[in-house]
């Protein structure tokens, strides 16, 4: 039943920054988008919200290396030159490094910028990096993956919690946030790049 809403619900995910989105508001949205109250149901499709935003998060937070071999060797089969299709892929990825460097970083406080590895970081690298953690030390459930096992760093992030749900995360981030003001924005960017550069 909750499948025919699939569609509106990644769409209203997609433009969302999942770092602050709720199940409640994405409910709330499609109700106003479909004109129907989705109350009965409710249960049954907040569970299938979080697995089409724990979907998309992990999207969002994989590595293109896959991709980009599986391109090399479709170039390698085909008898299209690969210079067609090489400077399409260099773009995608300049875009997306300039979309990543115009969000604002925030200042990142233990326990989270020791999950992470730093001090300085945005919203959607801040979650990229967390999914990466959590996939490198295998802490999703295996019965269900929306589900994550707090090992100890985890448990100091999420009030000492042994499981969270993946959709939750982002709210125990936010106690790590602390915002730079616009104008020191550039300082602290710069910063980060020479980090970046060593």
């Amino acid at each position: 039943m909750c499948e025919q809403y699939r569609s509106n619900i990644e769409a209203i995910l997609k433009d969302a920054d999942l770092s602050t989105i709720t199940t409640k508001t994405i409910r709330r949205t499609l109700e106003t988008q479909t004109g129907t109250s989705l109350d009965p149901i409710k249960k049954e499709i907040n569970a299938f919200i979080g697995d089409i935003f724990l979907n998309i998060q992990q999207q969002r937070s994989s590595p293109p290396v896959v991709s980009k071999t599986e391109d090399k060797s479709k170039v390698v089969k085909k008898t299209t030159p690969a210079t067609i299709k090489k400077p399409v892929q260099r773009k995608k990825k300049e875009l997306k490094e300039k979309r990543v460097i115009d969000w604002p970083l925030l200042k990142v406080s233990p326990p989270l910028s020791d999950i992470i590895h730093t001090n300085l970081c945005s919203r959607p690298q801040t979650v990229k990096k967390m999914w990466e953690y959590i996939r490198e030390h295998k802490l999703q459930s295996e019965s269900d993956k929306r589900i994550l096992k707090c090992d100890a760093k985890l448990k100091e992030l999420c009030d000492g919690q042994d499981e969270v749900s993946a959709f939750s995360i982002n709210k125990f981030t936010q106690k790590c946030f602390q915002v730079i003001p616009k104008e020191e924005q550039p300082k602290y960017k710069k910063i980060l790049l020479e980090r970046e550069a060593q």
